[in-house]
């Protein structure tokens, strides 16, 4: 393929890249028209076809740049390098053809393609250099006609001497406006770019970048701006390759009519629409030169409401999930009530000399079945709980060293608890409800260790997490990491999910409290395991 090999540029050389094009283009140009210019008006002898012959080589330097340009060269190095060689030229071609010629005015070319290329430095450097060169160029025309040196200058005409002594006494003030003329212009231009440049950085960086779209036409309902998220939500393609038509061919016709309706009232107005499936709101705008002065186009805000309908849709569901909460928990008080009766109906009837000893073991069974479900619902009546924490500011290793005490006191012999803690981290929190969610999930790694007369360790880690590109926040992680049988792939998706379990005799509500608690506190808990491997259970809190 045709310029695969070529590097790619990025967005910022872009504009460089496409002024560079210009200022060789316009080269060219000027170097064309000299060769004819200077063919038309000096004569066909040898020191008069110098020029012509200075021409041709700023056309063969031309063609050198553009080759550069297109082999990847650096654009600001390159831009640098043809500014000094057009200096060099010009200068060249100001010797040739004297100082007060036509030549000698496009050093004011070269000082404002600097300030537009480079920027206000480059521009007064050459400037300052035009001035040395014309200078230097001077001086070697007064060593010429001075009867003392009597200094001769090839390829230089004999007249343009003659004509430069006649005038001798216009040439020093001559020369100093002439410098000082290029030093305004380069200061000027210097200006100018920068201020053309923050114009461009609100168009570039700030009107292309933003999530709303932006559209502007002028009177006539040509497309003058429009940015990618205005092309992307209507659906119309680049934004270059619309820009200058007319609003009623590429524009959905009722956008277009919309833009029509605001240049009738003179006024604002908006609307909704669907627009390739997406819920779109277009607010349009009149611009006038002055209140009461005549129209000069229009301009459209685009706002993308699908995140609005998201949120909608997301409160809603909320709402709805928020009264069936609570409607569970009501339903759980009711159950609670009776289901205490029952067992201390059980318990009476167990300890009475009634029942024979077949019916105490059913009994036993009311009992234990009726603590069970207690437990059950004191678990979900602390999950549905919206009470708010105590928190404050607290030592996370000591809670974490107590947890590893508990642990050890209540765990199987086959099991070994490792601790990595440091001394002291200090964490905004409720350390009651943390110690919690750390001791759930101890013990979840020890039955995970012993399952099927497993042997394994757990090891509880506490860093400090200080950020990185991938994950920028900063606080402290807290891992429980285990070797037991860990958990199936098609599980890892319902782990917190509230009453999923894959204990025997497991309520299911453990890592969904852990997760509630953890994330009141602003936190994040993950999870990751691999079958007969081990689980890692991270807790994420912030300082």
């Amino acid at each position: 393929m045709p310029g695969a090999d070529r590097p790619l540029r990025g967005a910022a050389d872009r504009p460089l890249e496409s002024r560079l094009k210009w200022l060789m283009f316009g080269r060219l140009a000027i170097a064309v028209v000299g060769i004819f210019v200077t063919l038309l008006i000096q004569p066909f002898s040898g020191s008069g076809l110098a020029p012509h012959y200075t021409l041709l080589a700023a056309c063969l330097l031309n063609l050198v740049y553009l080759f550069a340009a297109r082999a990847g060269a650096h654009l600001r190095p390159l831009a640098i390098v043809q500014l000094i060689l057009d200096v060099v030229l010009i200068g060249a071609l100001t010797y040739l053809t004297g100082i007060d010629r036509f030549f000698a005015f496009l050093f004011f070319a070269t000082v404002i393609a600097s300030a537009m290329l480079v920027g206000l430095r480059m521009a007064v450097a050459m400037a300052s250099s035009a001035s040395i060169v014309l200078a230097a160029v001077s001086t070697l025309y007064f060593l010429a006609t001075s009867s003392e040196a009597g200094l001769r200058l090839p390829f230089v005409d004999t007249g343009l001497i003659e004509a430069y002594a006649s005038r001798r006494a216009f040439v020093l003030p001559y020369l100093f406006f002439f410098a000082l003329s290029l030093h305004v212009v380069a200061l000027l231009a210097g200006r100018l770019t920068a201020e053309v440049r923050r114009v461009r950085i609100l168009n570039d960086e700030i009107l292309q970048n933003m999530a709303g779209g932006v559209l502007a036409a002028d009177r006539f309902g040509e497309i003058q701006f429009i940015n990618a998220q205005a092309a992307k939500l209507l659906g119309i393609g680049e934004p270059e390759t619309v820009r200058g038509r007319q609003i009623d061919r590429i524009l959905p016709p009722p956008v277009a009519q919309l833009l029509h309706r605001a240049t009738r009232s003179e006024g604002r107005v908006a609307d909704e629409f669907r627009l390739n499936g997406s819920p779109v709101r277009i607010a349009v705008s009149c611009l006038a030169e002055g209140e009461g002065g005549p129209l000069r186009g229009t301009v459209a805000i685009l706002s993308d409401l699908s995140l609005r309908t998201q949120m909608e849709e997301m409160t809603r569901r909320a709402d709805r999930f928020r009264a069936l909460l609570e409607m569970s928990a009501a339903m759980a008080h009711e159950i609670r009530n009776p289901l205490a009766s029952i067992r201390g109906a059980a318990q009476e009837l167990e300890t009475s000399k009634l029942p024979r000893e077949d019916d105490r073991q059913l009994l036993q069974v009311v009992i234990r079945e009726s603590d069970r479900l207690d437990q059950i619902i004191s678990e979900f009546l602390d999950y549905a709980s919206d009470r708010p924490m105590d928190m404050g500011l607290f030592d996370l290793a000591e809670v974490l060293r107590e947890t590893a005490l508990l642990l050890e006191a209540r765990r199987d012999p086959r099991v070994k608890i490792l601790r990595e803690v440091p001394r002291s981290m200090l964490c905004r929190g409720s350390p009651d409800k943390l110690k919690q969610v750390f001791l759930n999930l101890g013990l979840n790694a020890i039955d995970a260790c012993t399952t099927e007369g497993r042997t394994g360790s757990l090891e509880i880690r506490c860093t400090p997490a200080r950020g990185s590109e991938t994950d920028p926040r900063e606080g402290v992680l807290v891992e429980f990491a285990d070797d037991g049988c860990g958990v199936p792939r098609e599980h890892l998706g319902r782990v917190f999910d509230p009453f999923f379990t894959t204990k025997p005799h497991g309520v299911g509500m453990g890592l969904a409290i852990a997760r509630k608690i953890v994330q009141a506190h602003g936190g994040d808990i993950t999870l990751e395991s691999q079958v007969d491997r081990g689980t890692t259970v991270r807790v994420w809190l912030p300082l």
